[in-house]
């Protein structure tokens, strides 16, 4: 118990660190942001080309950069990402946040895409953001092979809601009980 009092200031610290994209200003944030939407839409298209026809189709998608910590039993991670609404063209830029109990070691970067083929989640998640869910997994990226390794997960219901998982660098072991959470940046959306 006395080592995680040690680590959980600098899970905290890593958590915080990681909601800001890259750039000092608003405007250099929002192209940092949007430049990762299309990299991380890019490879998922060469990936599997499916994947534009249900981004195209959906009534939204959101697309999130993300790290995630894993030290013994906690695990906790955080990130940025853009959620573009089909139905009005709008851009909403976002923060997510993760942290979760279980077993596993080591630190896993990724980037997300969620797809909304249903207008209530969608604006479910504009609203609310959060989603819970177990989440077991061995994800790992050689910089030998230069393979991305894609991951595939979907909600209970499949039809409603679907996410991709591009999974860049670093090694992760974990079975846990995650909670993630999503809210919209009023800083980069100019509501502050």
């Amino acid at each position: 118990m006395r080592d995680l009092r040690l680590w959980s200031p600098i899970l905290i610290m890593v958590l915080l660190l990681g909601c800001a994209s890259k750039g000092d200003t608003p405007t250099e944030q929002r192209n940092h942001i949007q430049q990762m939407r299309q990299q991380t839409l890019s490879t998922l298209y060469g990936q599997n080309p499916n994947i534009r026809q249900e981004v195209a189709r959906s009534k939204g998608y959101a697309v999130f950069a993300n790290v995630n910590n894993n030290l013994l039993l906690i695990s906790a991670g955080s990130g940025y990402g853009v959620l573009r609404d089909n139905r009005t063209g709008r851009d909403t830029y976002m923060k997510m946040a993760t942290a979760g109990m279980g077993v596993g070691m080591g630190i896993k970067k990724f980037q997300a895409l969620i797809i909304f083929n249903d207008a209530t989640a969608l604006d479910r998640f504009i609203t609310s953001g959060f989603d819970a869910s177990a989440q077991a997994d061995v994800a790992a990226k050689s910089a030998d092979d230069g393979k991305v390794v894609v991951s595939e997960a979907a909600n209970a219901d499949f039809q409603k809601v679907k996410m991709y998982q591009l999974t860049e660098k670093g090694v992760a072991v974990q079975a846990t009980m995650q909670g993630y959470k999503y809210w919209p940046d009023d800083e980069l959306n100019g509501t502050k």
